[in-house]
């Protein structure tokens, strides 16, 4: 299943407005989130260019950071922090989110949906 897309972080922000992406694009480049070693995760759910290289970010305010209370957020995929905004995990914990995706160290873009699977799994 394709994950919820919207064309622009602007149309996520409306949808999503408890968990935004930063307005300003220079915001959005320095949030904390999985950027595959800066190669980028490759696409190859959404049916867009494979070869499309995407960041994981998790909103609001990025991957907390070890000292750093957990937050309550939105998982979802960019093309480098510009539409199309995919939504990969809502309302799950940024921590317990963050910790999956950097255990699994994906390359593609099912493998991160995959080490999101047991957040759902367990909220449920």
């Amino acid at each position: 299943m394709t994950p919820e897309m919207f064309e622009s972080v602007e149309a996520y922000n409306a949808a999503h407005p408890a968990s935004p992406f930063p307005a300003d694009r220079h915001k959005r480049g320095v949030l904390r989130g999985y950027r595959a070693a800066m190669r980028g995760v490759t696409d190859d759910v959404t049916g867009a260019d494979s070869r499309t290289s995407l960041t994981v970010d998790f909103l609001p305010g990025g991957a907390p950071l070890p000292d750093e209370a957990d937050r309550v957020g939105n998982v979802v995929a960019s093309h480098w922090g510009e539409g199309p905004v995919y939504v990969l995990a809502e309302n799950v914990s940024l921590r317990a989110a963050w910790q999956s995706v950097k255990d699994a160290w994906p390359t593609h873009l099912s493998e991160v949906r995959s080490a999101l699977e047991t957040l759902a799994t367990s909220r449920a």
